[in-house]
């Protein structure tokens, strides 16, 4: 049996610096699915069913009814990498890093064609500082893919990670240079420059990272740091409230702290 499935890849690992506000317009849709999906089930409790229930739970955020679908469905199925692959991705949402791990290096077992597994590995693998094993992963999702920006931009995060400015700072470059749009390698090479206080520097990656993603409110919050620190309490208001009107929970407070008066 072969799952007719399409993954979602907006479901898939991505780094904490993704933030956004929360995109809930489609839930009523996705709950309509479910409803679907908990019908045939009764009729027909198929591993595919299973599967399909349990990646719309994850999608809203329903993660102990996604684990338990998508544990039945690895149950009924037990070779097809699709379930393990979605189950993994529930695990790292909880910080159960371990069990993610698994299931992707099992999704790598059954399909090890499949480079979403290898670079999703790959960022579990920082979060366990497992750097070297990190990097072998993202090495082989770029073999299988070698003109992906993502891998590049993760091992941009590992040597962040490792404070290895310089080398996080050149694969950061080079997914830029694959991908023009790749707002979060503008972000953290800003972030870099604010660490080694070059400040003007730090706010003109933030504000290219802007330019490119205009609703990234990290980026707004991280130029804000750097106007403070550069004196320009004004201009972090600014950014501190559009920030917050994004969405940003933490702008918010600052903004409240900083800008309003007492």
């Amino acid at each position: 049996m072969h799952f007719l499935f399409s993954i979602n890849f907006l479901f898939a690992q991505l780094p904490e610096n993704t933030a956004m506000q929360t995109d809930t317009s489609d839930w009523k849709s996705i709950r309509d699915r479910i409803k679907d999906e908990t019908f045939w089930i009764k009729f027909s409790p198929s591993a595919q069913h299973y599967f399909n229930r349990g990646r719309y739970k994850g999608m809203i955020q329903e993660y102990k009814g996604a684990l338990e679908d998508l544990n039945k469905a690895t149950e009924l199925s037990p070779k097809e990498f699709a379930p393990y692959y979605s189950r993994g991705s529930v695990k790292e949402r909880i910080e159960d890093l371990k069990g993610a791990k698994e299931d992707f290096t099992k999704v790598i077992e059954l399909n090890p064609d499949f480079e979403w597994g290898w670079n999703d590995r790959g960022l579990i693998n920082i979060k366990l500082e497992k750097y070297d094993d990190a990097e072998k992963d993202f090495n082989s999702a770029l073999k299988l893919k070698p003109s992906w920006a993502f891998p590049v931009f993760n091992l941009g995060l590992l040597y962040d990670s490792k404070k290895d400015f310089n080398k996080a700072i050149e694969y950061y470059s080079k997914s830029i240079r694959m991908d023009s749009t790749n707002y979060m390698s503008y972000n953290n090479i800003g972030y870099i420059h604010f660490q080694l206080k070059n400040f003007d520097m730090a706010i003109s990656y933030y504000t290219q990272a802007i330019k490119v993603f205009p609703k990234y409110y990290n980026a707004f919050r991280n130029r804000a740091d750097a106007k403070i620190a550069k004196g320009d309490k004004e201009g972090a208001c600014q950014d501190l409230k559009t920030a917050a009107d994004l969405g940003d929970a933490k702008a918010f407070k600052f903004l409240n702290e900083l800008c309003v008066k007492k």
